[in-house]
């Protein structure tokens, strides 16, 4: 400890002897482990090779001199609220990607022998998936014909391979290339928004053991998410390295339950008062997003008891309730949560996973499940719209490896719709088709309520499916077969419409007001009238995009059924006020929001979409700024 109790040279040395007598020396910030934060001023360059740069601009002298490109941050950007175990985790935070490499090997070395039994859609070369009808060719009527499997009661789907043919170790390769996408984006984020010290020849690391945290300066989840980095993996040799071909090696229930404890706290992981808030926030708004449509609120029920035995999930938790809380407008300042804790528990969830990947039963587990859905949902709250979309086919990867039941009760399903309606999204934004190729198989008599209002989600992806900007080939599909592809998911709508049980129903409400522009519809339990949302939203799509030959009368019909789903949407929106609802409420009105031509609606879409905004802190920027936009040039949609 001498070494790091040097009086400073302007400070009287006995000072600094009676505060070591009376507490223990505080660790001076010329640590060479935590070296004091570097100026923003410097280029790139200069920083990453930590030297002294001249702040010439736009070159700076070294760059001139050996003719590279310079480049300077636009902004100085403070993460001075970081803690020592936090830059610890910035300052490494490279090491990932090599770590999940040499992973991804080891999986591909045993999954290679059973090539055969890995699911196709694991590739990186499926990154479009076939939609459903891929294998049909459709008449003028709607009628699929070369029909193997019929769907339920309609007979325009044929039979495709079912999303849980896979096996267990194309789950081991899921995980890995899902966390690959993550710890990728992840240190480019970094080296982009962070002053820290930077590894060998620049490249960033990440958390290792090696780091020797005074243990006094970390909170109780800070060494939980460490404990593991001094556990032995499954097979290893003497430096701790993955040994290929050992450490994914099927073991028997015995050994899975001793290598489950090498990643599992022995006790509940214990909070501090503020993360005990965060925690009750993720408990009492966040898990309803989760958990809609599911009326055993499977999500809420089984997670938490998960992550405070999972030190990764129950960062993961962390990190999206922090983040939702600092969006609260309703909390005063000094008592919301700061983002920039939010992205500490982000990092400190990739520490965490990227030390229990070396463990095949964490590969195959329910926390990493969660913590994927929960690392996809922070994501798309905090807007980081390219990173969120890439990784939303890394979570794909991992359900469709798994042997789900997507139509069954359980943590997996709730977990699917959960992911789904996510995709549902970002394909439309994105104009393309949803990863997903799952067919139901319950006929409409067999449903819930519930399920029923799960099916108007599925059908959904299929019309965005069909909404989506064809390439080459696909291009070229005959405008005959695109109209009995349009007749046939609208004979589907009608037959889900024609299945709904009592709860689907508006019930009274007040007639519409001289100044209100729709007539609320209410409808209750409120994910009933989300459903229905989602079912106007499909027709106002399907009208859109489908073929167009029926001359003016034809024309004037669709553009009426257009602006009847558009009172719908907006009418039963205005009756939804649940934080569960908002987003995707939010979502339906946006795209109905889209065929307004009047003033007034416009108007009001506008403010139901700050509400909505206002309740679930989601998206950023908001949607109405953008609807603005769209409606200002349309041609640029």
């Amino acid at each position: 400890m001498s070494d790091h109790t040097d009086a400073e040279p302007n400070q009287p040395a006995d000072s600094n002897c009676d505060q070591v007598g009376r507490k223990r020396a505080r660790r001076l910030s010329s640590d060479s482990r935590y070296p004091r934060k570097r100026s923003v001023r410097a280029c790139h360059v200069c920083r990453a090779r930590k030297t002294k740069c001249d702040n010439v601009q736009p070159t700076c002298g070294f760059c001139a001199s050996l003719g590279i490109q310079c480049s300077y941050d636009s902004t100085e950007k403070d993460h001075s609220s970081f803690d020592p175990a936090t830059l610890e985790i910035l300052r490494q935070l490279g090491q990932i990607i090599h770590s999940q490499e040499d992973i991804l090997h080891t999986v591909r070395a045993v999954a290679a022998g059973q090539t055969q039994c890995v699911a196709p859609g694991l590739s990186p070369a499926n990154g479009h998936v076939r939609r459903v009808a891929d294998d049909l060719s459709w008449d003028a009527n709607g009628e699929a014909q070369q029909q193997q499997t019929p769907y339920v009661g309609n007979d325009w789907l044929s039979g495709q391979q079912s999303e849980s043919a896979s096996t267990t170790p194309a789950a081991g390769v899921a995980a890995v290339r899902w966390f690959g996408l993550l710890a990728t984006d992840a240190s480019r984020e970094a080296l982009e928004d962070t002053d820290v010290s930077l590894g060998v020849d620049g490249a960033l690391g990440f958390l290792g053991p090696e780091g020797e945290l005074d243990e006094n300066d970390m909170t109780p989840l800070q060494k939980a998410t460490r404990i593991i980095d001094g556990q032995m993996g499954p097979a290893h040799d003497v430096g701790g390295e993955v040994i290929p071909g050992e450490a994914m090696t099927p073991a028997n229930p015995r050994a899975d339950q001793a290598e489950e404890r090498m990643w599992q706290a022995s006790e509940n992981i214990c909070l501090l008062a503020r993360e005990q808030v965060l925690f009750e926030n993720f408990l009492n708004r966040i898990c309803s997003w989760l958990d809609l449509f599911d009326p055993g609120r499977t999500f809420s029920t089984r997670v938490p008891h998960l992550a405070v035995r999972n030190a990764g999930l129950l960062n993961a938790i962390l990190a999206l309730s922090g983040y939702h809380q600092s969006l609260d407008g309703s909390i005063s300042l000094k008592d919301r949560a700061d983002q920039n804790s939010a992205l500490q528990y982000y990092y400190q969830t990739l520490h965490y996973v990227q030390k229990a990947m070396r463990y095949s039963s964490y590969q195959n587990s329910q926390e990493l499940m969660a913590t994927t859905l929960i690392v996809s949902t922070y994501e798309m709250l905090r807007g980081s719209r390219t990173d969120w979309q890439r990784h939303l086919q890394g979570v794909f990867w991992i359900l469709r490896s798994r042997q789900i039941e997507v139509e069954a009760s359980s943590l997996e399903s709730t977990t699917w719709w959960a992911w789904l309606r996510q995709d549902i999204w970002v394909a439309f934004r994105e104009r393309r088709r949803t990863y997903s190729t799952w067919i139901p198989k319950k006929a409409y008599p067999e449903l819930t309520s519930h399920e029923l209002a799960s099916r108007a989600v599925w059908i959904l992806a299929q019309v965005i499916n069909f909404c989506a900007i064809e390439s080459g080939e696909e291009a070229e599909t005959g405008v005959a077969e695109r109209i009995g592809w349009a007749k046939a998911l609208m004979k589907m709508m009608v037959e889900w419409r024609g299945h709904l049980t009592v709860e689907f129903n508006p019930l009274p409400t007040m007639s519409r007001h001289g100044t209100q522009v729709f007539q609320p519809r209410l409808i209750h339990p409120q994910c009933f009238g989300l459903a229905m949302q989602i079912h106007y939203v499909s027709r106002i799509l399907l009208c859109a995009h489908e073929p167009c030959l029926g001359g003016l009368e034809s024309f004037m019909k669709r553009q009426k059924t257009i602006q009847d789903s558009i009172e719908m949407v907006c009418g039963i929106g205005m009756t939804l006020t649940e934080d569960a609802s908002s987003m995707l409420s939010s979502q339906c009105l946006f795209i109905a929001g889209m065929f307004m031509q009047n003033p007034r609606q416009r108007s009001c879409v506008l403010e139901m979409l700050d509400s909505c905004r206002d309740r679930c802190g989601w998206p950023t920027p908001s949607l109405g700024s953008e609807l603005v936009r769209i409606w200002d040039n349309p041609d640029a949609s």
